[in-house]
């Protein structure tokens, strides 16, 4: 009898889902529990900073343990801010209100400091774990002293351990103790394992073939995500196109697929800075700082100073929107082929 579907769990394959179990990251996993573990005693838990490229399961790996501790302890509660798509104060502590289970009507004129209060209001009540995610993109870095005079566990997620050296000293002295916790790429036998994990929960038995599994990994370059998708977008072709099995020509074309996917993700992340650095570096080509910091500033109202845009450029840099070459004055920005 034919078989009926090539997915048999489709949440198995979605880029956010939260396995059941985490391969290859046992170090992280147990340094980032006995960083929270003093919150279930009520005492201070340890601040911490998770660095490392994308896809190296920074977010999957703290809302795992989050997640484990909520089963042994339902006063422990998470609040979750991805700070690139929401950079200002306001919307901060607006979206980690909305995770504590605080429903807002967002007013215009709404006092910050109304927010800050009702967050203070319910924390205080309840073992709450913050993260702040794409944290060096924050746009009021004061708001990492608020965390850190709070009796909260702050976990900070960047791409770099440099993520919040060129904060404020008084910011930088309130974050003292702050714990750094590394994530390396993986390599491509462990993106495997973590590729055979989903198909084997995710997809029907002898769908698709390890080897094949591996031409995926090899092609994510260490990055989870692209992986996970890549296997995902071949999942559904296959059976969008009545297939039994995932063969190497699907396989073949999922990949770009996928890699496309990871880019306009990250390209809808851009905020209009950012989006105008990035149109303009497409536009020329090949541009130096001192070029590009200048065309922004005749098409920007309002620009940011060399500082922030340095640091934009930097993120895009690590999400492989545009490439950076050499160095000072002999640096340029263009765009991957």
């Amino acid at each position: 009898m034919r078989r009926r579907s090539v997915i048999e769990d489709a949440r198995v394959l979605r880029e956010g889902f939260i396995p059941k179990r985490m391969v290859h990251r046992d170090n992280q996993i147990h340094e980032i529990k006995r960083n929270l573990e003093p919150l279930l005693e009520n005492d201070s838990p340890r601040n911490m900073l998770l660095y490392g490229p994308p896809g190296t399961g920074k977010t999957t790996m703290a809302e795992y343990v989050i997640d484990e501790m909520q089963k042994h302890s339902s006063e422990v509660v998470m609040g979750s801010v991805n700070c690139w798509r929401y950079p200002s104060r306001f919307k901060v502590y607006y979206n980690l209100l909305q995770d504590l289970g605080v429903n807002l009507i967002h007013r215009t004129g709404t006092p910050t400091d109304e927010l800050v209060d009702k967050f203070r209001e319910k924390a205080i009540k309840r073992k709450t774990v913050v993260v702040l995610d794409e944290v060096d993109q924050i746009e009021q870095e004061r708001i990492l002293y608020d965390f850190a005079r709070e009796n909260v566990a702050l976990i900070m997620i960047a791409n770099k351990e440099t993520a919040l050296y060129d904060v404020d000293d008084r910011i930088r002295s309130s974050l003292e103790g702050t714990r750094e916790v590394h994530f390396p790429s993986y390599s491509t036998e462990e993106l495997v394992d973590i590729l055979k994990d989903r198909r084997d929960w995710g997809l029907y038995d002898g769908v698709i073939d390890t080897s094949l599994l591996h031409r995926i990994a090899n092609r994510a370059d260490g990055d989870a995500r692209v992986a996970i998708n890549s296997l995902r977008i071949a999942a559904e072709d296959a059976e969008s196109g009545d297939k039994e099995e995932i063969t190497e020509g699907i396989v073949e074309k999922s990949l770009p697929k996928a890699e496309k996917q990871n880019k306009s993700k990250s390209l809808d992340m851009l905020n209009r800075h950012q989006k105008a650095l990035y149109d303009i570096i497409q536009d020329e080509g090949e541009i130096q700082p001192g070029e590009l910091y200048e065309r922004y500033s005749e098409e920007i109202d309002d620009p940011k100073v060399e500082r922030t845009l340095r640091k934009y450029l930097n993120k895009m840099d690590h999400y492989r929107l545009i490439e950076t070459e050499g160095e000072g004055r002999w640096r340029k920005y263009t765009l991957p082929e």
